[in-house]
C-alpha cells in the first residue's frame, strides 16, 4: 500500500510539473524542454481520453483545460484515500 501511495504522489508531481511547464515558452533542445517532454509522455495516457470528451476552458490557458482539472482533483482524492488508509 505504501508503494502505491508513493507512485500516486510521484505521478501527481509529474502531472503538476507538466502543467507548470506548459505556461512557459521553453526553447527546444534544452533541459527544461526534455523534462517537459518526459512529463508529457508520462501523463498523456491519462490526459488524452479525458481531453477528447471534455471541452477546453475558454480563453488562452496554455493548453490547460477541464481535463487537467479533473485529473488533478482525481489524483488528490485517490491519493488521500490510498495514503490515508496506508497510515
Amino acid at each position: 500500500m505504501r508503494i502505491l501511495c508513493i507512485l500516486i504522489q510521484a505521478f501527481t508531481f509529474v502531472f503538476l510539473l507538466r502543467m507548470v511547464l506548459s505556461f512557459f515558452p521553453i526553447k527546444e533542445g534544452t533541459l527544461p524542454a526534455t523534462v517537459r517532454e518526459l512529463a508529457v509522455a508520462a501523463t498523456d495516457p491519462l490526459v488524452f481520453p479525458l481531453r477528447r470528451s471534455l471541452p477546453p476552458l475558454p480563453g488562452v490557458m496554455a493548453g490547460f483545460g477541464i481535463a487537467e482539472l479533473v485529473i488533478l482533483i482525481g489524483l488528490q482524492i485517490v491519493g488521500a484515500i490510498v495514503c490515508g488508509l496506508a497510515v
